[in-house]
């Protein structure tokens, strides 16, 4: 009897729902996810801050007036997450809108000091917290504006509520108040300073460190003089074609191209002149093989070309159009009339064999080629036999098959 459906229901819905909702609210974009994070924080706040101001009018400890500011606490936490959820807020130089935020923060701020009464030195706190927030979103210059700004609004709140409520804002303690505030206010904000040029330097040493370890990179898996791949990597992306096609990958041919009287050209030039011959080679190679294929320094005046085999296509072709244009293009500057040619040994990949075996191959029809005259491209392959031989003979056999082709 089957019991299928005594099985237990996949658990598997709640943590997609789980995804879909922190995608809904956060968004896939990890910077603008922190943002939004940022902005629920400061929205939590202001939801806490418009409770208290609803309680106190309630208890008839503040004006009945603070019922505006806390509803003006909610529309401004749900105006700027509203406003970065939707993505608006990229099109600004400064996407987490800090600065906007801790301003309107502190003018909150600032009212909710006029309309607390008897609890408006609370509030402080509030300042100095906007400022701790801002730390980690600012550069110095927004931190001076922020400061600058917190100081005179709030400079202006305490004259004004000593001088129009006394009793409740006595002049003295205000004035206790507008020094704490400008010694403590300023003492964040200097802090905040060396907390972002901190976070400079270590930006600046991350993008160097960043451009460091590319160098060491490239040095690694490039050769210096041509910026093609060097032996090393080469050998790796053999490795990795290999493999590709052994899961039914596509198809591949090499080719090893060796310049034609290199030492000549060192000889009656100068080794300056032969540099500008190679770095000439590869740069032309870049442009006229096919964008799947790719040329890498093998060794001296010798390179090794991974080019893709898959039919109708001719592995042949890009090397013959390499060929047409470096009989007619200029090697270097400094030697007008030196055109280099080169000669070509072509293999194609056989299942099963090494990298060792293909490139000897490839080396083997380098050598026909050199030896029917060079400035042509030879090509060793695989002839198999058919499987039904005669009794006598054995079966599946196979021959390398090496024939140099006529110049095009």
């Amino acid at each position: 009897m089957s019991t299928s459906h005594n099985r237990k229901p996949d658990a598997a819905p709640a943590p997609r729902l789980a995804q879909r909702m922190r995608k809904l609210i956060f968004t896939d974009d990890y910077k603008q996810g922190r943002r939004v994070a940022v902005v629920l924080m400061t929205a939590v706040v202001y939801f806490l801050c418009a409770a208290v101001l609803g309680y106190g009018v309630k208890q008839k400890l503040f004006d009945p007036s603070a019922q505006i500011l806390a509803a003006l606490l909610v529309v401004t936490a749900a105006f700027f997450f509203i406003f970065i959820r939707s993505g608006y807020n990229v099109r600004f130089a400064y996407p987490s809108l800090a600065l906007p935020q801790a301003i309107s923060g502190q003018t909150l701020i600032a009212m909710a000091y006029a309309m607390s009464g008897p609890a408006h030195p609370s509030t402080l706190l509030l300042l100095a917290m906007v400022m701790v927030f801002g730390m980690f979103e600012m550069n110095s210059r927004r931190v001076l504006i922020l400061l600058t700004y917190t100081i005179v609004t709030m400079t202006a709140t305490m004259v004004w509520c000593s001088t129009h409520n006394p009793q409740i804002y006595p002049p003295r303690t205000e004035l206790v108040h507008f020094a704490l505030m400008i010694t403590v206010l300023p003492a964040i904000s200097t802090l905040s300073v060396q907390l972002a040029n901190m976070r400079n330097r270590l930006r600046k040493q991350k993008t160097e460190l960043q451009a460091a370890l590319e160098q060491i990179r490239m040095v690694a898996t490039h050769d210096e003089l041509t910026g093609l791949p060097n032996r090393r990597h080469m050998l790796s992306l053999l490795a990795e074609h290999i493999a590709r096609f052994a899961r039914g990958g596509p198809a591949f041919a090499v080719a090893l191209a060796d310049i034609d009287h290199f030492k000549n050209v060192n000889d009656t030039h100068g080794h300056r002149i032969g540099d500008d011959a190679l770095k000439f080679f590869a740069q032309q190679a870049r442009v006229h093989l096919h964008s799947t294929d790719i040329a890498a320094r093998w060794g001296g005046e010798e390179f090794l070309l991974l080019l893709a085999a898959t039919p109708p296509d001719d592995p042949n072709i890009g090397i013959e159009r390499l060929r047409g244009a470096l009989a007619v293009a200029q090697a270097s500057p400094s030697a007008p009339h030196l055109r280099i040619a080169f000669s070509t040994g072509l293999t194609r990949y056989v299942k099963g064999e090494s990298i060792d075996e293909l490139i000897d191959r490839a080396d083997k029809a380098l050598y026909v080629a050199k030896s029917a005259g060079r400035n042509q491209t030879s090509v060793t392959y695989i002839e198999e036999h058919p499987t039904t031989l005669p009794a006598d003979d054995s079966a599946g056999s196979a021959d390398e098959v090496t024939k140099p082709l006529a110049r095009q």
